[in-house]
């Protein structure tokens, strides 16, 4: 293409157009040149103090200023060879936890003793003395949580301080005994304790002695009797009703009332695991004499204690008015109103009957089955009472299918259904009985099986420990009046079956009553 000259006009009119789009970018360029100088000088003028107030923010949130409640949370100093791991106060007293540093002068252990309050603001006492009941014995990176009952903050959500001695003793090859004073201040906001509904309340310490935790949940039975210092605020006109189970943060424990007389009563609680060991401590709160504290959900009883007459319950309105067995143990089944609960069915030539309880009446074959496809592993048990003359009194409780025999409980050996009798086998008097079950009366009965052993229960007590040399599956529950098509069956009726959890070996963990307060 031919080269074309520009004439003057052109070349002016270039030459502008230069100028403007120069100028023009130049102008944009020193307006975003000083955008940007004016934002960095923000920053560098208010980003400290943005940094500042967050971290502040962040500083009260964890110290539970904008949520006092749910964030609480403690400081300490001092106390050496110990750390505290935590510190706790409400109106049941003072809780501290401490991890054992390194032994001093090469000791094997250290043993905590006393602890003294020398000052405490926040607390029901400002200087206060509190020897160990059982002396906290530690090595080296081990931990112990200590309750002082004698220091105590009454109301939640509330500063305390304290300064504080921990008494300890130990023994070094070449010094002998020694015994030391380690000081130290610790500071935290009270929590709730005690349930308000509860006047008073007495300390329970549960004791695993054994070298395994015992199973979460754990199903722990209470005994109460008429020697422990609570039992006279149980037994009120409504018995047991004013009772209540708690931890110390004030958490509801899940209770169920098995049974009473005059002179004990037995409650279960569903528990966490207990380290093998160890022992935790709970309590028993009592509301005034009149105070009904029994729900479904977390107080209660078992279904035939609201009925004028245990034994009849048929026609009894309030049958499993409070029963929260469901909610205590790992299976429960109380067979209130008049069909069978989920799950389970019938077979037979016979009916059973299903009342706010089950019978399986007398003579032709009749009984129900249920399938336990989770195969959980525990103690089975069922509160009944075989109303015939049936001479092996543990024949109603045996491994069993409902094609074999009587029983309640179905073992399988190699997918194959095998029967045993264990009634048979009893050598020992039980309760001061005969070794056979007694008619006409209710009692518990169970089984627990750990291959290759079977171990028979007899109100909540194991009675006989039988190696049958054979590894057992739990597969189902069997309830059946052991008769053929025609007779031959002895009515058995049932209030409950439940399944609660095996202690460590077999073991129940101890139980011991303080004071009540």
């Amino acid at each position: 293409m031919p080269f074309k000259a520009l004439n003057n006009k052109e070349e002016e009119k270039t030459e502008h157009s230069y100028i403007y789009s120069h100028t023009t970018n130049h102008l944009n360029f020193t307006v975003k040149s000083k955008r940007s100088q004016s934002a960095l000088e923000y920053m560098m003028t208010y980003g400290w103090a943005i940094l500042i107030i967050v971290i502040v923010a962040v500083i009260l949130y964890s110290m539970g200023i904008f949520n006092p409640s749910s964030s609480v949370t403690f400081t300490s100093s001092g106390f050496s060879p110990f750390t505290v791991s935590s510190s706790l106060c409400n109106n049941l007293g003072y809780k501290i936890a401490i991890i054992s540093g390194p032994m001093p002068n090469n000791a094997n252990y250290i043993t905590i003793n006393k602890v003294f309050v020398t000052s405490a603001t926040g607390a029901n006492t400002t200087t206060a003395s509190y020897t160990l009941t059982n002396p906290v014995t530690l090595k080296s990176g081990q931990s112990a949580t200590i309750l002082i009952p004698n220091v105590a903050c009454n109301s939640a959500n509330v500063h305390y301080s304290l300064s504080a001695k921990i008494q300890y003793s130990y023994t070094a090859s070449t010094l002998g005994l020694q015994t030391i004073n380690t000081t130290g201040t610790v500071a935290g906001t009270s929590i709730t304790g005690k349930p308000s509904a509860l006047t008073t309340y007495e300390p329970i310490t549960i004791t695993n002695t054994q070298s395994s935790a015992t199973p979460s949940p754990f199903q722990q039975m209470i005994n109460f009797t008429s020697s422990d210092p609570g039992f006279s605020s149980i037994a009120t006109g409504n018995f047991g009703q004013n009772v209540e189970f708690f931890y110390y943060n004030g958490t509801i424990i899940p209770s169920w009332l098995e049974n009473y007389t005059s002179t004990n009563a037995i409650w279960w609680l569903k528990l966490s695991s207990i380290p093998a060991g160890s022992s935790e401590t709970i309590y028993v709160g009592f509301a005034p004499t009149l105070t009904n504290l029994f729900n479904t959900v977390n107080d209660g009883e078992a279904p035939q204690l609201t009925c004028s007459n245990p034994s009849d319950t048929a026609s009894c309105s309030t049958y499993a008015e409070y029963d929260d067995g469901a909610d205590v143990f790992n299976n429960y089944w109380n067979f209130a109103g008049t069909v069978l609960p989920n799950g389970w069915y019938s077979f037979g030539s016979a009916s059973v009957v299903v009342s706010n309880g089950l019978i399986a009446p007398a003579g032709p074959s009749a009984g129900v089955h249920y399938n336990l496809s989770s195969l959980p592993s525990g103690i089975l048990e069922v509160y009944n009472n075989q109303t015939s003359g049936e001479t092996a009194g543990f024949s109603n409780v045996g491994i069993d299918n409902e094609s074999l025999g009587e029983g309640l409980i179905w073992m399988e050996l190699n997918s194959q259904p095998t029967v045993i009798s264990p009634g048979y086998w009893l050598p020992v008097s039980i309760n001061g009985l005969t070794p056979l079950e007694p008619t006409d009366i209710y009692a518990i009965t169970g089984v627990y099986y750990i291959n290759p052993y079977v171990a028979w229960y007899y109100n909540d007590q194991a009675v006989q420990t039988y190696d049958y040399g054979l590894n057992y599956v739990l597969k189902s529950i069997t309830i059946y009046n052991g008769g053929d098509a025609s007779s031959g069956g002895d009515q058995i009726s049932v209030k409950w079956v439940r399944i609660r959890a095996y202690p460590p070996n077999g073991v129940m963990p101890s139980v011991s009553f303080g004071s009540v307060a």
